[in-house]
């Protein structure tokens, strides 16, 4: 049980390591997390090396993807007075989303979790749709605005990820941003 949950917890690491945080943004200090996900190859785990593809990418050589067999992609998970030096009460998140054919359904995930140990229920979970019937087999910018709730800690983790939601083909993601919104 150990292995798996270091394994996981290196993995987390990496990915937050590989992705831009508030010291990245001294030319726009509302940006907290810029990410192309260039930086993460050869960093990952050979088990998670897959969900690190060449085969599309909006600008750079690697994107995140699902497919079918992997329904989350690498995730990012930061506590939130990590991001910023003051609360921050809302987020924008966009990113460059590949959704080869109609039936590929995928959802961005945003999460804020509980910071208390003894409560695993996240404080939030959201989400905005990646794929639009009009815009398959092409690039498309994707983006939500998600207010941080009230209750959120700076010790609590702010989570991002890919999710499959259905369909038999690959959906990519890059150029991930995460902003603060006044």
């Amino acid at each position: 049980m150990k292995t798996p949950l270091l394994l996981l917890g290196s993995l987390v690491a990496l990915t937050v390591a590989g992705c831009g945080g508030s010291d990245s943004s001294a030319a726009d200090p509302s940006l907290l997390v810029s990410c192309d996900f260039d930086t993460l190859a050869g960093w990952l785990p050979e088990a998670q090396s897959g969900m690190l593809s060449r085969d599309k990418a909006h600008s750079g050589r690697y994107a995140i993807k699902v497919e079918p067999g992997h329904d989350y992609s690498l995730s990012y998970k930061a506590p939130l007075g990590q991001l910023h030096e003051t609360r921050v009460k809302k987020i924008k998140v966009t990113a460059w989303a590949f959704v080869p054919t109609a039936d590929a359904k995928a959802s961005l995930v945003v999460t804020v979790g509980n910071s208390d140990p003894a409560n695993d229920k996240p404080l939030m979970w959201d989400a905005v749709e990646v794929n639009s019937t009009k815009d398959t087999g092409k690039w498309t910018e994707v983006s939500k605005e998600f207010t941080i709730p009230d209750n959120a800690m700076p010790t609590s983790p702010l989570g991002v990820y890919l999710w499959r939601t259905g369909g038999s083909q690959p959906v990519y993601l890059d150029d991930l941003r995460i902003k603060a919104v006044e």
